[in-house]
């Protein structure tokens, strides 16, 4: 039994005179892994700095997102509350010009109906002779608010040939002024 014992001493000294040198290493291999440690938790800390900006920037994004669907729907609702009221104008603009001929209409049948084919009131039978040609027709006053237009329509007559008649170079009218509105 001394000699097991001995021998269990023997290990003990040889496990402690090794332990030392396990120590001895151990406590370098120690302090290179708590640097180790040390830089990882820096590499850790500057990570997750990293996640919060970018956490932060996807919120941005986000609200942006958010924003930019909801102008584009009310761009949407702008789009078609301006095609609406396009379609209004024009409708208005149809109904306007039909307005408009039918005044245009109602004129040249009052002006026509008070031709009558005799004389009257802004107009008289008469002839008119140019460049070798003699034309029968009438001759017309012009009053306020006539235009050619309405006159040629009164008389059914062209506004062409009207104007051919008087040398006319535009359609522009002075009130009193005498016109020869050739006949048909």
């Amino acid at each position: 039994m001394a000699m097991k014992t001995l021998i269990i001493g023997m290990m003990g000294v040889g496990l402690l005179l090794a332990g030392g040198c396990v120590t001895m290493v151990d406590q370098n291999t120690m302090a290179q892994q708590q640097a180790d440690m040390e830089r990882m938790r820096e590499d850790v800390q500057r990570l997750h700095e990293k996640l919060n900006g970018i956490e932060l920037e996807q919120q941005n994004l986000t609200r942006d997102i958010g924003a930019a669907r909801g102008s584009s729907k009310e761009d949407m609702v702008i789009r078609n509350r301006l095609d609406t009221l396009e379609r209004q104008v024009q409708s208005l603009a149809a109904g306007r010009e039909s307005d408009r001929k039918e005044i245009v209409n109602k004129v040249a049948s009052l002006v026509g109906s008070s031709s009558g084919g005799g004389s009257s009131a802004g107009h008289s039978s008469s002839s008119h002779s140019s460049a070798g040609s003699s034309q029968t027709g009438y001759e017309h006053v012009v009053e306020p608010g006539q235009s050619l237009s309405a006159i040629a329509a009164a008389y059914k007559v062209s506004m062409t040939s009207i104007k051919k008649a008087n040398n006319l170079k535009s359609s522009t009218l002075r009130i009193g002024q005498k016109l020869f509105i050739p006949k048909n």
